[in-house]
């Protein structure tokens, strides 16, 4: 009995020895560290971004005069608007003023159709507007869950994306409802949209069909005008080709060539794919927005400057192609369509 006493006080005594010896050195081993975290989650090292990825330059900032900016479009001429608490800015390529336009409240998101008339997002309804501020019609209200974050409009229809009702719904111009787009259906193999905060975006690629933003599940969605899914890409993941967070991109536009602009938030970035998905181009890289950044709505004009609205900096970020590297950087594939490709140095 005295014998086993004494053997669980030795392997008691031993294992306290263990415990501090152990306990000593990693205190020793992290104060080495400057205090540092191993633990702690850190994203800076994916902020930064490899220099020869980065093609584009900004060559333009215009400042708005507004306490929070939401929305940005670009339409005929174009001519630039920004949504903003009350109003809608109208500005010209040059960033002076052409004209504002007043609303009843935030229109949170905006588009703009080849005959000038504003579709504008007020967050459970849908307001048109003609380019004098003039309301033409106020649609009917999306429900009380309703949180519209964006609009796309093709030649006939017009799509607005409610993220509190995870849908995308199709309308005519006159403001009828026609459809349900994106409704979880496994036999039509649509996964249902996942929305986990509300950045739910929608564009019209130049052939007319429908990409939606999926941020839950990190993709990119194309629809026919009816609802069918036709197909997806995009992929989670902390390099540079991928997205990452919650919830990214958060805002994507099209460029003629069908190539896709997009935005994020966590790690703010804009970044450019190929028609067919593939990474090519980083546009504007993490180290360009404030901490914090979120809400980068994105446009193009018709000679494929991309426009960044900067709710931070309360300004329209304008980027471009140096001339001088244009050439050397665009590449057609064959076979299909003509699209542009950046080639790697």
């Amino acid at each position: 009995m005295k014998n086993n006493r004494l053997l669980t006080g030795i392997i008691i005594i031993v294992s306290m020895a263990g415990i501090l010896y152990f306990g000593i050195r990693a205190i020793s081993e992290n104060s080495k560290k400057d205090g540092e975290n191993p633990f702690e989650y850190n994203i800076e090292n994916f902020k930064k971004s490899e220099k020869n990825l980065i093609h584009y330059s900004e060559v333009q900032q215009i400042n708005i005069n507004s306490p929070n900016a939401y929305g940005i479009s670009v339409g005929p001429e174009d001519k630039i608007y920004v949504s903003g608490d009350d109003s809608v800015l109208i500005l010209n390529r040059d960033g002076s003023t052409h004209s504002s336009i007043k609303t009843p409240g935030a229109a949170y998101c905006l588009s703009v159709d080849e005959n000038q008339d504003l579709y504008l997002g007020m967050r459970d309804h849908v307001e048109v507007y003609d380019t004098k501020g003039v309301k033409k019609a106020q649609w009917e209200s999306l429900g009380e869950r309703a949180i519209i974050t964006s609009i796309a409009i093709s030649k006939e229809n017009v799509f607005v994306a409610d993220a509190g009702n995870h849908i995308v719904w199709k309308f005519n111009k006159s403001g009828r409802k026609q459809a349900r787009i994106g409704e979880k259906n496994k036999a039509k193999d649509i996964p249902g949209f996942v929305i986990p905060s509300p950045y739910f975006d929608v564009a019209v690629d130049p052939d007319g069909f429908l990409w939606v933003v999926n941020p839950g599940r990190h993709s990119l969605e194309n629809y026919t005008k009816e609802g069918n899914l036709r197909t997806s890409w995009g992929e989670y993941s902390m390099k540079v080709e991928g997205f990452c967070g919650c919830c990214n991109p958060t805002h994507i536009t099209i460029l003629d060539d069908g190539s896709f602009v997009t935005s994020e938030k966590g790690i703010a970035r804009v970044k450019i794919y190929n028609r067919l998905g593939r990474f090519v181009s980083i546009v504007a890289a993490p180290d360009l927005f404030k901490e914090g950044t979120v809400g980068l709505d994105l446009a193009t004009d018709s000679s494929g400057s991309i426009y960044v609205l900067d709710p931070v900096k309360k300004a329209v970020r304008i980027f471009d192609l140096p001339s001088a590297t244009r050439g050397r950087f665009l590449k057609k594939l064959p076979p299909g369509p003509p699209q542009k490709l950046f080639i790697k140095e």
